[in-house]
């Protein structure tokens, strides 16, 4: 499709979906602790955060086959949806055990709706305006986690149930898509043989960035507001102020994605990206002095700035289109086992030594940065290729 058709109704349905969905437990972070007191279940709370996670993991690789059978329009109206619902249960239900399984049904609209919203970002531009829309939905990512953790912790101080209606937002964004989704014609799958493994290899290197850099950034997330109250003494404001300027970075430089990969290439970019990372695990271990915490969470801001955006792209230009879909249903599984494994990694590390896990991260992600440069990018190319040769003589 070419990419002055694509209206600004179709960009914002875009761009709402993604911002709800990729930052959907945010909508929720500020009522845990009065969610624990209505409920006096610390790990059924706990499970709040981590069932949605684990839901896109399993759901994942089904969402190909509902698109092939719904197309994607309708897939993506049933998947905001799904979240309006299932999201806003806290507002009616009153069992713990229900919420749970609302949550985890939210967790199978993330997966639908960020596959489908990827596959339609690659369907609908091209080139430029592709990194550049790319860029845009990483802003609209981090914008949306500072509104919806702020109207949450607002919310939260009238009542409990309040934060989620955060999650109607999604019937917003499926009412606004019955006009603004435009199907687009593509081959389904349907024509393809089976999928194998060795169909993957060419985007299976930045799954496992894509699972490695949210496992980073979570870590990151959950140790910092209790390091900042133990080390330095900060209060909920102040960490939330904290945050929120880390959220502000990550957005400006999510802003500045197209223009830096347009300098520096996408090895050098992604090398930014795990470098920062680097030196965020670095400093969360120099905490006790005032300047570290503020390195940690400036570096931590461009890291997730880049991270998104960088892999997006990368995942869709080395995808063959036939198969498309399905390796961004894998990408977006990946994703969120980064952000599903970061509380186990945190619980089974605490048996540590403090600052062990973070420059055991430090190392990996100075190891990841460095092999990146040339190296992967090289070997990652070719496989492209090939599968891309592959394809033109099936």
């Amino acid at each position: 499709m070419i990419n002055n058709e694509i209206k600004r109704l179709t960009k914002l349905c875009l761009l709402l979906g993604s911002s709800l969905l990729v930052m959907a437990n945010a909508a929720i972070v500020p009522s845990l602790a009065e969610l624990n007191h209505v409920f006096n279940d610390p790990f059924g709370v706990s499970l709040m955060m981590t069932l949605p996670a684990f839901a896109v993991v399993v759901f994942a690789p089904f969402v190909a086959s509902i698109i092939n059978a719904l197309g994607e329009k309708n897939t993506i109206l049933l998947g905001f949806g799904l979240s309006g619902l299932a999201g806003s249960s806290g507002l009616w239900i009153d069992s713990l055990n229900m919420l749970l399984v609302g949550r985890f049904m939210l967790g199978m609209s993330i997966a639908i709706c960020m596959t489908v919203i990827n596959d339609l970002i690659a369907s609908y531009f091209d080139g430029e305006a592709r990194i550049r829309f790319i860029s845009h939905q990483a802003i609209a990512v981090n914008i949306g986690g500072i509104m919806f953790v702020v109207a949450s912790g607002w919310l939260t101080t009238i009542h409990w149930r309040l934060p989620f209606a955060i999650y109607l937002v999604a019937i917003i964004a499926l009412v606004l898509s019955l006009k603004g989704i435009v199907p687009v014609n593509k081959v389904k799958h349907s024509g393809l043989k089976r999928i194998h493994l060795h169909d993957y290899k060419a985007v299976f290197p930045f799954y496992l960035l894509g699972l490695f850099g949210m496992l980073s950034y979570y870590l990151i997330m959950i140790d910092l507001p209790f390091t900042l109250k133990n080390s330095l003494g900060f209060n909920s404001a102040q960490t939330g102020m904290l945050l929120g300027g880390m959220s502000l970075i990550s957005a400006t430089v999510a802003y500045l994605f197209k223009f830096v990969l347009a300098k520096v290439g996408e090895q050098r970019t992604l090398a930014m990206c795990f470098y920062c990372f680097m030196v965020a695990f670095c400093a969360l271990t120099l905490v006790d002095l005032s300047w570290g915490a503020y390195v940690a969470v400036a570096s931590t801001g461009i890291a997730f700035g880049l991270l998104l955006p960088i892999l997006t792209h990368l995942v869709i230009m080395y995808s063959v289109e036939k198969r498309r879909t399905a390796m961004l249903s894998g990408f977006v599984m990946f994703y969120f086992i980064g952000q599903a494994l970061s509380a186990l990694v945190r619980d089974a590390s605490s048996a540590l030594s403090p600052g062990t896990l973070y420059i055991g991260f430090a190392v990996v992600c100075a190891i990841i940065a460095t092999l990146h440069i040339g190296v992967l990018d090289s070997m990652v190319r070719r496989k492209r290729d090939a599968l891309k040769a592959r394809e033109v003589e099936a």
